[in-house]
């Protein structure tokens, strides 16, 4: 229970930050997606449980957005659908196949958020939009997985010798 907890409030205080203080600090041309790294990374080495960070930060990010409701939840929840379903191909090398679940996400959170843009009748150049936000995005997140991967394969050790002393 006490994991829950703190998966909530790493995964609040990610969305917090992406949402206010990395536009204040970073301006609009790099964006890094936080709560996207962390949830894939984490779907991607633990299972299920980053599915419940990608929902939980999806609908954080929604909260404090002016987007349509329900556009970076479906993001983050549709990318990691689609990743966990390409992960079926096992690449071998976790980092690698850690990265390549990054990879999936971000293009289909971002190709999500501009359907659901289109949908809702707000203009945007999709050039633009590419060039500027989705491929500086990308690099970011990518490179964000591995310092972040480091973290979660510790903490997934942890994690596993407790329920090995628990069982």
């Amino acid at each position: 229970m006490r994991r829950h907890i703190i998966a909530g409030m790493v995964i609040t205080l990610f969305a917090i930050m992406e949402s206010s203080l990395l536009p204040a600090t970073l301006g609009t041309a790099l964006r890094p997606n936080l709560t996207l790294v962390m949830g894939a990374a984490w779907a991607a080495i633990r299972g299920d449980e980053g599915f419940i960070w990608a929902l939980g930060g999806g609908l954080l990010l929604d909260l404090q957005s002016s987007a349509p409701f329900g556009m970076h939840t479906a993001g983050l929840m549709i990318g990691n659908a689609l990743a966990a379903l390409l992960d079926r191909a096992l690449i071998p090398i976790p980092i690698a196949r850690t990265l390549n679940w990054v990879l999936v996400t971000t293009a289909v959170y971002h190709i999500t958020a501009l359907a659901v843009l289109g949908l809702a009748n707000r203009t945007f150049d999709i050039s633009i939009g590419f060039t500027s936000v989705i491929l500086p995005s990308l690099a970011a997140n990518l490179i964000l997985t591995i310092p972040t991967y480091a973290i979660l394969s510790r903490l997934q050790m942890r994690l596993r010798e407790q329920e090995r002393f628990l069982s």
